[in-house]
């Protein structure tokens, strides 16, 4: 995502609180230690995939920006680095055990959102959890937010709609919670 290019060094300096930590070791715990783990827009890694390295699991990150990327490789060295999107997700069906989607899916529109649970569904073997954040009500027409004066475009499904659209791609909503800062996480389980 090119808007994330024009901010990865002011981002590298301001993300640095844990949100989404407690939820990424919960989902950890729940994998066998050294599962592959696909982690979607990791951007420069920190807090999601350093808790999931620490977890003991193998990590693939995915990220459209290079220079998020450049960060990644230099916080995240055991990681494994890929430039793309989940939409158009360049892995092999069924390799995964895992995928943590932190702070990606609101950006997508409902197409592209609904194009990347098919493609997080295709490359998760069967039983994998797929962790994401997103909202909690319809907005099919794009809100726009700024981050350090970048212009940025939000979109989201409702619970009942993530819930359609994730049975519809082999899912089933295992939990829905939000934390302090009112990230709305979706658990699902692959079936």
């Amino acid at each position: 995502m090119r808007e994330y290019d024009l901010i990865a060094d002011w981002y590298a300096s301001e993300r640095v609180d844990q949100t989404g930590v407690p939820e990424v070791t919960s989902l950890v715990s729940s994998i066998p230690r050294g599962s592959l783990v696909l982690d979607i827009g990791c951007g420069n890694g920190i807090p999601i995939t350093r808790a999931l390295l620490s977890g003991g699991h193998l990590v693939i990150g995915l990220d459209s920006s290079s220079a998020m990327l450049a960060h990644f490789k230099q916080n995240c060295p055991e990681a494994s680095p890929v430039r793309g999107t989940v939409e158009s997700c360049p892995f092999a069906d069924g390799v995964f055990d895992a995928a943590v989607a932190w702070g990606v899916m609101f950006h997508l529109n409902p197409e592209d959102a609904t194009r990347a649970i098919a493609n997080v569904s295709r490359t998760l073997k069967r039983g994998a959890p797929f962790l994401f954040t997103s909202g909690d009500e319809d907005g099919f027409d794009a809100k726009e937010g700024k981050m350090n004066g970048v212009t940025f475009r939000y979109f989201s499904y409702s619970i009942q709609n993530y819930r359609r659209v994730l049975g519809d791609h082999c899912f089933t909503l295992v939990d829905v919670h939000a934390d302090s800062g009112n990230n709305t996480y979706y658990l699902a389980k692959k079936t």
